[in-house]
């Protein structure tokens, strides 16, 4: 199986996150969400989600221990990467960002993980 139909879930919801995103940017009703930051966590997660799907490309299928590790290193590396860009963010002051900006861009961390964790998964 090539590559690219490995991380096509992937790669399908970061095309379509992307295409409501920049249809959407211009013409959302609701002015409290900042479309260009939802689209640059989008980018983020996807980058982040490549790394890990190719960490665990390499993993050793006869020890279970490691898939359990996998995650959770992959899990840390996002938060620290998503700390970092917090901090950067807010030194820039830009001014807040938005509940409900917020909670999209928690919930596109959560289907990026669960997607991850299903290719994990599927490769035992």
């Amino acid at each position: 199986m090539s590559l690219f139909k490995k991380i096509l879930p992937v790669l399908a919801l970061f095309a379509f996150i992307n295409a409501i995103g920049l249809f959407s940017i211009n013409f959302f009703l609701i002015k409290e969400v900042k479309i260009p930051f939802i689209l640059v966590v989008n980018g983020m997660l996807f980058v982040l989600s490549l790394l890990n799907f190719r960490r665990v490309q390499q993993m050793d299928l006869n020890k279970p221990n490691q898939m359990v590790q996998s995650v959770m290193i992959g899990t840390l590396i996002k938060m620290m990467v998503f700390a970092v860009a917090a901090l950067i963010y807010s030194k820039q002051q830009k001014g807040p960002v938005g509940y409900t900006t917020l909670l999209i861009s928690m919930g596109l961390y959560l289907v990026y993980t669960y997607i991850e964790i299903r290719l994990t998964l599927k490769k035992q």
